[in-house]
This record gives structure tokens, C-alpha cells and sequence, in this order.
């Protein structure tokens, strides 16, 4: 991961087995082509971004909104720690792609941030006390608060860090989510009768 985190998907054979420790040969015992080794190494720095328990992340039943300011912090500093250059080959566009091996890599991206980016929604949701699903919006903005796309666009045009990136994120995400959560609240008075007529 680290090699392909510095190089991208132009990482070799050779300097993944120099990294390692190991021989080339070995390498290629594991993983029958460069191909393989790229869509593994793309699934191992999809579940490390996602790995739990966040160290030192209070949980969200006990403080919702230093949760989101833990999680915020851990995700952005994963997205640019663990993707590092692999995001420009990760998230390019792809469609049409002769390659089996960048259509595999968009599946599992489409895949990992699909689950993660709801699960984390619907916790927030619930958590603060919503009923049903969550709000779309919250969904969407949830995903876009936690994107690579926003840690990398934020460090390289203007010159954040992810922790700057961090605090801007779970900002506006507590916004968004105290908005949504009163919205269920009223929606739910009106409904019961309790409302303003």
C-alpha cells in the first residue's frame, strides 16, 4: 500500500518486492499478474480507510457531534495517508475501459464508499434520533464531506491539511445533520397533531 500510495498505479512489480522484503518471484507466487496485485492492493486501502474502531472515537450515543469531529478527523487523515497519489489512478474516470482490472477497481470503490457512506448516515441518524431511513441529502452529504475528493481537492488547491479539512467537514455535517433531525421532529409533530395548524 504504501509503495502504490506513493506512485500510483504505476508502482512496479519490482519496487512493491523491494518495500517488502521479499524477491520479485515471491511477489508473483501471491499475485499471478501486476493487475492482481494493484485490485488486492486497491481492496487493502479501501478496508484500511474503513477500518474500525476508530482509535479514541467517542461513540456516537454518547457525544453525536464529537463523534462526527472524531470520524471527520480519521477519515481525511486516512484518505490522504493510506490513497496518497493512488487516488488520481483510483478515482479517474474509467467508463468504457477496455481494462478488467480498472472496471474491478471502480466496482470496489463504488462499492466500499456506497456501504460505508450510509452506514455512517444511518448511525447519525438514528443516533440523533431520526425515524425511518435518512434524508437522501443527508446521505449525499455525508459522502461528500467524507470523500477523497474533498481531502485531496482541499490539500492541493488550497493547501489545507486534513485536519483543517477535518473540522471544515464535520461542521458542515452537523449543521446538515441538526437541520435534518428538526425537519423529522416538526414533520413528525405535524403528523401526530401536535404541530402548528
Amino acid at each position: 500500500m504504501a509503495v502504490v500510495a506513493r506512485q500510483g498505479f504505476d508502482a512496479t512489480v519490482e519496487d512493491i518486492a523491494l518495500e517488502s522484503g521479499v524477491s520479485p518471484r515471491t511477489v508473483f507466487r501471491h499475485y499471478l499478474t501486476h493487475d492482481r496485485l494493484i485490485v488486492a492492493t486497491v481492496r487493502d486501502m479501501f478496508e484500511a480507510c474503513g477500518r474500525r474502531p476508530v482509535e479514541g472515537l467517542v461513540p456516537p450515543e454518547v457525544d453525536l457531534d464529537g463523534w462526527i469531529d472524531g470520524l471527520a478527523l480519521a477519515i481525511h487523515t486516512r484518505n490522504a495517508e493510506i490513497l496518497g497519489e493512488a487516488f488520481w489512478d483510483i478515482h479517474a474516470p474509467h467508463e468504457g475501459a477496455s481494462s478488467t482490472t480498472l472496471a474491478e477497481v471502480d466496482a470496489l470503490r463504488r462499492r466500499f464508499r456506497h456501504r460505508g457512506v450510509r452506514y455512517l448516515a444511518e448511525v447519525a441518524w438514528a443516533t440523533g434520533g431520526g425515524t425511518g431511513d435518512p434524508p437522501p441529502d443527508l446521505v449525499l452529504a455525508f459522502a461528500l464531506n467524507f470523500s477523497a475528493f474533498t481531502t485531496k481537492a482541499l490539500m492541493v488547491d488550497f493547501d489545507q491539511t486534513p485536519v483543517q479539512i477535518a473540522r471544515l467537514a464535520a461542521d458542515i455535517l452537523k449543521c446538515l445533520l441538526h437541520r435534518a433531525l428538526e425537519h423529522d421532529a416538526v414533520d413528525r409533530d405535524v403528523a401526530g397533531g401536535t404541530g402548528p395548524s
